[in-house]
């Protein structure tokens, strides 16, 4: 049976959620968690200008090791964990514009909200803390092209240093500093058998936190995902996630001790999709867990996504 494509399906993850990470690559988690683009459809960018909407949900929880020196707020700690629950809200827009044949045009916005509750079993900032804010705004002009069943999307995601952050405290939901991803989306559909091969690739380049001196390094990250959808609109699949750092952190003689605190973490797991609501609107839900491994100078958990997403 030939599967239809729904458009908005792929919002998900051109509008997925900027993790809530107060604990940022100068502390161990940042903007990319591994998992978060491990959605079917990336490079798919709507055909029919309209405006989409997502709400994206994300839970983690994780822990570095008792004898890792984390960087937080300017100093060190250790035996650090974390438990981060946020969730985002996402627009979309497609306007009509002509850019060529096969060429759309997107551009879309984000605002997330999230709790954090770090612990520490040692340092000068406390045992623990907690905090329940707004995190950074995200922004993204996106290109999109298609020839027959292959979809490429180029986007600029572009964080903006506008959430909660305080420098002595564990726990941020903000970041305190600007990024900027360029990222690159191919998805190649068997429509016949329901097949979806999709990878998303991507660099953050982070700016200097100018209350800590501290600049996080340049990270790479890519998730690829195959997913099979059945008649009864349920679909399941797996992916494969990586992150790696490329340059080494810079923020004076702490760093220095630290070696850079050169970064990864990887991740395989399921994700399950179902496309609901009605065939004029539909309305698409993903779920995928990602279990970390191999991980190296961040802390190592489970995150699960959730993300719905439609049209108006």
């Amino acid at each position: 049976m030939k599967h239809p494509i729904t458009f908005v399906s792929i919002v998900v993850s051109l509008l997925a959620l900027c993790p809530t990470g107060g604990l940022a690559t100068e502390a161990a988690l940042g903007r990319y968690t591994v998992g978060l683009f491990a959605v079917p459809g990336a490079g798919i960018v709507p055909p029919s200008p309209n405006v989409y909407w997502q709400s994206s949900s994300f839970v983690y929880s994780g822990s570095a090791a008792a004898g890792l020196e984390i960087p937080i707020g300017g100093t060190a700690q250790f035996g650090i964990s974390a438990e981060v629950i946020a969730t985002a809200m996402t627009g979309l827009w497609v306007p009509d514009i002509k850019l060529g044949d096969n060429l759309t045009f997107a551009i879309s916005g984000t605002i997330p909200a999230g709790y954090m509750k770090v612990d520490a079993a040692l340092g000068p900032l406390g045992a623990s803390d907690h905090v329940t804010d707004i995190g950074d705004i995200m922004v993204a002009p996106t290109i999109g092209w298609n020839e027959g069943a292959n979809f490429i999307s180029a986007a600029l995601r572009i964080y903006a240093p506008t959430g909660g952050w305080e420098k002595n405290a564990l726990a941020n939901i903000g970041l305190n500093y600007w990024t900027f991803s360029p990222t690159l989306s191919y998805t190649h559909l068997v429509p016949q058998q329901g097949i979806d091969f999709t990878v998303v690739a991507g660099l953050d380049i982070n700016t200097e936190n100018t209350t800590t001196d501290y600049t996080s390094g340049l990270l790479a990250h890519v998730d690829a995902v195959l997913s099979k959808k059945f008649e009864n609109n349920v679909g399941i699949g797996i992916f494969a996630s990586a992150l790696l750092q490329l340059t080494k952190d810079q923020g004076g003689p702490l760093v220095d001790r630290l070696d850079g605190f050169e970064g990864r973490s990887f991740a395989i797991g399921p994700v399950l999709t179902y496309t609901g609501g009605t065939k004029e609107k539909p309305v698409n839900f993903s779920v995928n867990w990602a279990p970390e491994f191999g991980v190296k100078n961040r802390l190592e958990g489970n995150a699960v996504y959730l993300n719905i997403a439609g049209s108006f």
